[in-house]
């Protein structure tokens, strides 16, 4: 947010600006003295200046939040702007003539270094930029089932290659789900990718390149579930978040918040009533000028970091990470916990995904 303001006053200010929502407001940030009779614009920022940390869960106690980290400011549910000035001498005035929302964007095309920027010998294990005529389907699926929004159709005809990416395409079409002829039919189809059964890893670093739909009422996402392997079958073992398994989340986006804003969290022990998790809806980004976010997920034994266009987001330290090697995950379905109703006549959408990437540690590399 910009704003700007004329300081009237006989002495120097230091003007305190913040924006509040439903849920929080901005952290205030240091400005310079406003001289008398000077004009600045000043630039509120959504993003915090110190990374969201996720909350532990320590035997015998209740969830409880850590130190201040992140932030509960929410951009979809702005309650009002307040002033406030720190002024030398007796008086303090100042007009403002002018707020505006700005877009944040990153300069240029935010794209991904040969190797990750962290300690250690690193070594490449996926590198996918969708330049085929169709996905690889010696890595990825294009049908599952839909546990999320129930009315959606998972085609291969919606995931679409062009121009070396892929593309989820989120539409009011009816059919069948996952192209069976008894299939049950869907008002709406989308496209969908994981690697269920051909590509796991446990531990490394994963990125993906990715466009978000503008939309109203869509859930596209980046995630990761355990994969135990077939002898943990069926599917829904293999699958636990129990025993050491864990959901993560590393870039989960409903439309209606707007394409600066996405939520990362963590999920495990199950999605019944032991069901634990851990995150925040406030991570605020800045979209390279194509319009594209970098999103990556760092996990080592006992440590996960949340990444965005390389800056770290969010992390959390703990025994309970995730030691089950995971899948990928791209799903783009319509709703989520915080959104819009849907609406037909913005549609089709699509959830762009540029690459996947991913890396491994050479000393955490599983031996045959």
């Amino acid at each position: 947010m910009e704003v700007h303001l004329t300081n009237n006053g006989a002495g120097s200010l230091v003007p305190r600006i913040q924006l509040h929502s439903n849920s929080g407001a901005t952290t205030i940030r240091e400005t310079a003295p406003v001289p008398a009779g000077a004009s600045r614009t000043l630039v509120i920022e959504f993003a915090p200046p110190v990374p969201w940390n996720a909350a532990d869960y320590p035997p015998g106690e209740e969830r409880r939040d850590p130190l201040p980290s992140g932030t509960k400011w929410s951009s979809k549910a702005v309650s009002g702007i307040s002033f406030h000035s720190e002024a030398s001498g007796n008086q303090s005035a100042f007009t403002v003539s002018g707020i505006k929302a700005v877009p944040a964007i990153t300069p240029g095309k935010v794209t991904v270094v040969e190797k990750p920027p962290f300690e250690g010998e690193w070594v490449m294990t996926l590198d996918e930029t969708f330049d085929g005529a169709g996905p690889d389907e010696t890595v990825w699926n294009v049908h599952t089932a839909n546990h999320w929004d129930k009315k959606t159709a998972f085609s291969r005809d919606n995931v679409m290659l062009k121009n070396g990416a892929a593309h989820l395409r989120f539409e009011h079409r009816e059919s069948r789900h996952n192209d069976e002829a008894d299939g049950e039919l869907k008002s709406y189809t989308s496209g969908f990718l994981d690697t269920f059964g051909k590509w796991t890893q446990r531990y490394g670093y994963f990125e993906a390149r990715m466009k978000l739909p503008r939309s109203p009422g869509l859930w596209p996402a980046f995630w990761t579930m355990p994969d135990r392997g077939p002898q943990a079958a069926p599917r829904w073992k293999r699958e636990q978040t129990t025993n050491g398994g864990m959901e993560f989340d590393i870039m989960e986006y409903l439309s209606s918040w707007g394409p600066y804003r996405y939520n990362v969290a963590f999920h495990w022990d199950g999605y019944g009533k032991n069901h634990k998790s851990s995150g925040t809806s406030g991570i605020y980004m800045k979209p390279d000028e194509e319009g594209f976010i970098t999103a990556g997920l760092l996990w080592l034994p006992g440590k996960a970091a949340y990444f965005c266009n390389g800056e770290l987001v969010g992390k959390w330290e703990s025994d309970r990470i995730c030691s089950v090697p995971s899948i990928l995950m791209f799903t783009h379905v319509s709703g989520g916990w915080d959104n819009e109703p849907l609406d037909n006549a913005q549609l089709p959408d699509d959830f762009v995904i540029d690459h996947v990437r991913c890396w491994q540690r050479s000393d955490l590399v599983e031996k045959p």
